[in-house]
């Protein structure tokens, strides 16, 4: 039996949380485990609606389940983020994962977990100008909370075009490998780290 299959939206995410999987024996001080990402072919709604049917076959196959999601788009925005996780994770409990299963809502969507470390985004973005980043995009328009913009996506993919860089899954990958989270206050985050820290001795 393998440790833990992750149900996730698309290859961004795919491609990240592998990326950070890979890293946390190193940084969290835990044993290796082995992990397989799967992908919903109809993207987050799939996974808020079908994450059930999905993972059924792999029971018998993993020891833990983790679901991941973006809030925006997954056509549950109205419904409280927290509220819509218990949901699915009561409704895998009752379908084969009772206690070994764990669902991270993105909120608003994965590229707010970009927004860790201002170091590394510079780095990868060759940001070299006077003002950083996050000074930068205020002056753009986009409004931020705890330094954060609440528009983390279109903050990131303006950036990019003001660099000219092209967005590319590499740039999440490089993020994931490298940018210390130490200090991220998202909760998601908080609660993805917290979770394989309780899973994995």
């Amino acid at each position: 039996m393998k440790d833990i299959l992750v149900l996730t939206a698309d290859k961004d995410a795919e491609l990240m949380l592998k990326a950070l999987l890979d890293r946390l024996p190193r940084s969290e001080k835990i044993r290796e485990f082995n992990f397989d990402i799967i992908t919903h072919p109809k993207r987050d709604p799939g996974v808020v609606n079908q994450s059930v049917e999905y993972v059924r076959p792999y029971i018998k196959d993993y020891r833990f389940l983790l679901v991941f999601f973006d809030h925006e788009g997954s056509g549950k925005e109205k419904k409280a983020k927290l509220e819509l996780e218990l949901q699915i994770e009561k409704e895998l409990d009752s379908n084969g994962w009772q206690d070994r299963n764990a669902c991270i809502i993105l909120e608003p969507e994965l590229e707010s977990w970009l927004w860790v470390n201002k170091t590394h985004l510079h780095q990868i973005m060759d940001w070299e100008h006077q003002e950083d980043v996050y000074q930068w995009i205020k002056t753009k328009g986009f409004s931020c909370i705890n330094s954060k913009p609440v528009r983390p996506k279109e903050a990131f993919e303006s950036a990019l075009k003001y660099q000219k860089i092209p967005r590319s899954s590499s740039l999440y990958v490089t993020l994931a490998e490298k940018a210390d989270y130490l200090d991220c206050i998202d909760t998601s985050f908080t609660k993805f780290i917290n979770t394989i820290r309780n899973w994995i001795p």
